[in-house]
């Protein structure tokens, strides 16, 4: 029977973090291509650069 894997080793797969973090970008994704597919993703942009402002102008004070 022939190995598959050309390291001549055992096959290594991703560990359950990796999967779970994968899973987790897929998602984050998935949910800006909705946003932007449902045209929201400009108003939500704005309202997160926004809010990012003004914890900005809280530091500074």
């Amino acid at each position: 029977m022939k190995n598959h894997n050309p390291s001549g080793g055992r096959l290594r797969f991703a560990s359950t973090w990796q999967r779970l973090l994968a899973m987790l970008v897929l998602a984050v994704f998935a949910g800006l291509i909705w946003l932007a597919w449902s045209g929201r993703y400009d108003r939500e942009i704005n309202a997160f650069a926004a809010w990012l402002e003004r914890q900005y102008e809280a530091l500074r004070r």
